[in-house]
């Protein structure tokens, strides 16, 4: 019993990690996509080539 206890242990971990990742790969790209949108807020440090709108 301890045995599967470990190895459910194990498995609930990597699976979080593996959760964590991917909703941080998702996060991303949405905002990767949102920054292209027209009349959306971004954080520009004044450079030229920035393309957000305010």
């Amino acid at each position: 019993m301890e045995v599967l206890s470990r190895r459910l242990t194990m498995i609930t971990l990597l699976m979080a990690v593996f959760a964590i990742s991917l909703a941080a790969a998702v996060e991303s790209d949405a905002r990767r996509h949102a920054k292209a949108q027209p009349g959306v807020f971004t954080a520009c440090a004044g450079t030229p080539f920035c393309r957000g709108a305010i």
